[in-house]
């Protein structure tokens, strides 16, 4: 149910005090939170609001942007913002009581946090403000719910390509990208390049888990949840060839081998990138790829591509996963009517294309896909079209997926370094996640 702060009566003597002689007074409550008075005509009380939002350089400037917008076009609400991408205290703050107004987040932390009384159910403002859920592509909307429940509303979408650099493969006297699973591996192979001492000099591809794994598993035919069963499923066949796909390739070259070589790469969306900088010959990465290397090697001569697919199963093309960044009120904001009002207008379309644009991402209104802030953006309309295919799929929204993920993470890393074999890692990831399962789930 919603909610609007009371102040102390003390709060309110000063503000009475303030009107009679005809001044205007700022004061902070530090118990519910802080507000101010801006001079007015009406002498109408002003109040702040915290909005904690994940991304930095590009994106950070391009939210202030939007916040300096917001705070010009009104005199109510001051929304102030601050750049924090550690979202283990944002919930270290909702839980300690002392939560932002109003934060992003990822889309898998969605039914996680909201299960468990982190986030703010949201049905009840967007019935009441009448938002037009229809206009929500449903793919990026259904990340944003858990159980019948809207905890979140999705900014922006994120889909992943397979992009490769075309002066290597040209190189290496390959006129194209591989369209294939079996050409992704064989392509690897001919454009990874070994020093005379063995050390990688330059490595074809990089299995990593986020997002190569997800991907390849979905492009298996794979799956993470038997919904019917109430079971996830690291032993279904899918799962364990995308595990077998990574698998091959650090056996090949061996995991001291590639953490030397880990340790030589530069840090990822500077211009020491180990793609911009040709130590990857192929990467999968998402549609924020293109404005990135447009903002930091603009010289680059590089193509997208589809992500290859299982021969064996054609009609699984263009598959992949989606995921989603997202908006949400933490459970405890002090101010969560004024963040409906400032969350609300920041998805809103324009506003919402504005910032994708600046950034490279994909919207998730239908309204907004024929945005003109998107006319210059580059690589936009190849991931557009491929957002469009409909063997796309989300990651399965459950109250566990973090703890989930991590095991994933976990036993990924062991079967690869050869700690445990295949059938024992999934095997693991079953025993950790199903008892939570039951108990999250009963």
């Amino acid at each position: 149910m919603k909610w609007r702060s009371t102040f102390p009566i003390t709060f309110s003597f000063l503000v009475i005090i303030s009107i009679i002689f005809g001044c205007s007074q700022a004061s902070t409550d530090n118990n519910k939170g802080k507000t101010d008075t801006r001079a007015s005509e009406t002498n109408e009380e002003v109040v702040e609001i915290d909005f904690w939002y994940g991304w930095t350089g590009p994106g950070g400037e391009a939210m202030e942007e939007l916040i300096a917008e917001f705070n010009e076009s009104q005199d109510k609400i001051k929304v102030k913002g601050l750049s924090q991408s550690d979202y283990q205290k944002q919930l270290t703050a909702i839980t300690g009581g002392n939560p932002p107004d109003v934060a992003s987040n990822y889309s898998k932390d969605v039914a996680s946090w909201g299960s468990r009384g982190a986030m703010t159910p949201l049905d009840d403002y967007i019935a009441e403000s009448q938002v037009d859920m229809d206009d929500f592509i449903p793919t990026a909307m259904e990340t944003s719910q858990y159980d019948g429940t809207t905890y979140a509303i999705p900014l922006a979408m994120h889909v992943y390509l397979l992009f490769y650099n075309k002066d290597i493969f040209a190189e290496a006297g390959l006129d194209g990208p591989p369209e294939t699973i079996s050409e992704l591996m064989e392509y690897a192979d001919k454009l990874t390049v070994m020093n005379d001492d063995g050390r990688i000099e330059r490595l074809g591809f990089f299995p990593s888990v986020d997002p190569n794994f997800y991907t390849m598993t979905f492009t298996y035919g794979g799956r993470f949840w038997d919904a019917d069963k109430k079971e996830v499923t690291p032993e279904d066949p899918g799962f364990k060839q995308s595990m077998q796909f990574a698998k091959d390739i650090w056996d090949k070259y061996g995991a001291e081998n590639l953490d030397r070589f880990a340790t030589s790469l530069g840090k990822v969306a500077s211009p020491q990138d180990p793609f911009y900088t040709g130590k990857y010959a192929m990467r999968m990465t998402g549609e924020y790829e293109p404005k990135r290397i447009e903002d930091n090697v603009p010289e680059l001569n590089y193509g997208i591509a589809p992500v290859p697919y299982d021969e064996e199963h054609p009609e699984l093309k263009n598959s992949g996963f989606v995921g989603a960044s997202v908006l949400y009120i933490p459970k405890g904001a002090k101010h969560p009517d004024e963040a409906w009002e400032f969350l609300s207008w920041l998805t809103d379309k324009d506003q919402m294309s504005r910032f994708d644009a600046a950034i490279g991402n994909l919207p998730t209104r239908m309204s907004a896909l024929d945005h003109p802030a998107f006319d210059d953006v580059p690589g936009f309309d190849i991931f557009l079209e491929y957002s469009k295919s409909p063997n796309l799929q989300s990651m399965p929204s459950l109250p566990f997926m973090n703890e989930y993920m991590a095991e994933i993470n976990k036993q990924y890393d062991a079967i690869m370094r050869k700690k445990v074999t295949l059938d024992e890692g999934t095997k693991r990831i079953k025993e950790k996640i199903q008892p939570l399962v039951e108990k999250t789930m009963e």
